[in-house]
Order: C-alpha cells, then sequence, then structure tokens
C-alpha cells in the first residue's frame, strides 16, 4: 500500500465537529440541538456548486472536501462548522487506510 502525502501544514481552517442531539417536546416533535464534540484543524476545497429544489424554491448548495486528522468518532449524520458557515458530512474515507487522515465529503447549503 502506497502512502499518500498529505501536507498537514495546509490544516489552516479551525472547524467545530458538532452532532445534532434532538430535544423532543410532547407532542412528539423535535428541535435540533448541535452539541460540539471537538475542534480541530482541516483543509476546504471547494469542488462543485449547485442547487436544489425544494418546496418550489430553488436552494444553492456547495460541495467542498475538508481534510482532518484521522479520528474514529466522526459520522455522516455529523456536520463541521466554521465561523457561521455549516458543512454537512456525507461521507468519509481515509485515503491510504493507514488511519492518519480523513477526508470529508461536505455539502455547504447556501442561504
Amino acid at each position: 500500500m502506497n502512502l499518500q502525502f498529505i501536507d498537514a501544514g495546509q490544516f489552516r481552517s479551525l472547524l467545530s465537529l458538532q452532532e445534532n442531539q434532538p430535544v423532543f417536546n410532547d407532542t412528539g416533535g423535535y428541535l435540533e440541538q448541535w452539541t460540539e464534540i471537538a475542534t480541530l484543524w482541516g483543509r476546504i476545497e471547494p469542488k462543485q456548486s449547485g442547487s436544489q429544489v425544494f418546496a418550489g424554491q430553488h436552494i444553492p448548495h456547495v460541495t467542498h472536501l475538508i481534510t482532518i486528522r484521522y479520528r474514529s468518532d466522526i459520522s455522516s449524520p455529523m456536520r463541521l462548522t466554521r465561523g457561521g458557515r455549516v458543512f454537512t458530512v456525507l461521507g468519509l474515507h481515509d485515503p491510504d487506510e493507514s488511519q492518519r487522515y480523513l477526508i470529508c465529503s461536505v455539502r455547504e447549503e447556501i442561504r
């Protein structure tokens, strides 16, 4: 297996890793409550932009790849934030299966 070189010096974006812990109410509904699990450094690379139609309106979004150091506690329903930007985690992969880095496929919705 060939180890992939990733320059950790390019991890210049301070990110917050968050998990949704919904708060349920008496009527069976819930409110999203995002809790910060960790702060970490990463590299954000824009990949593609587009829009999707929801309730008759076009909602623009941008997809990115965010590279971080390997973590075993991150999964796809989580999100990463940076300032006012929110990145929903769509998928994860270890580029060379060495457990050194994770590449997160994310979607940023523009509001």
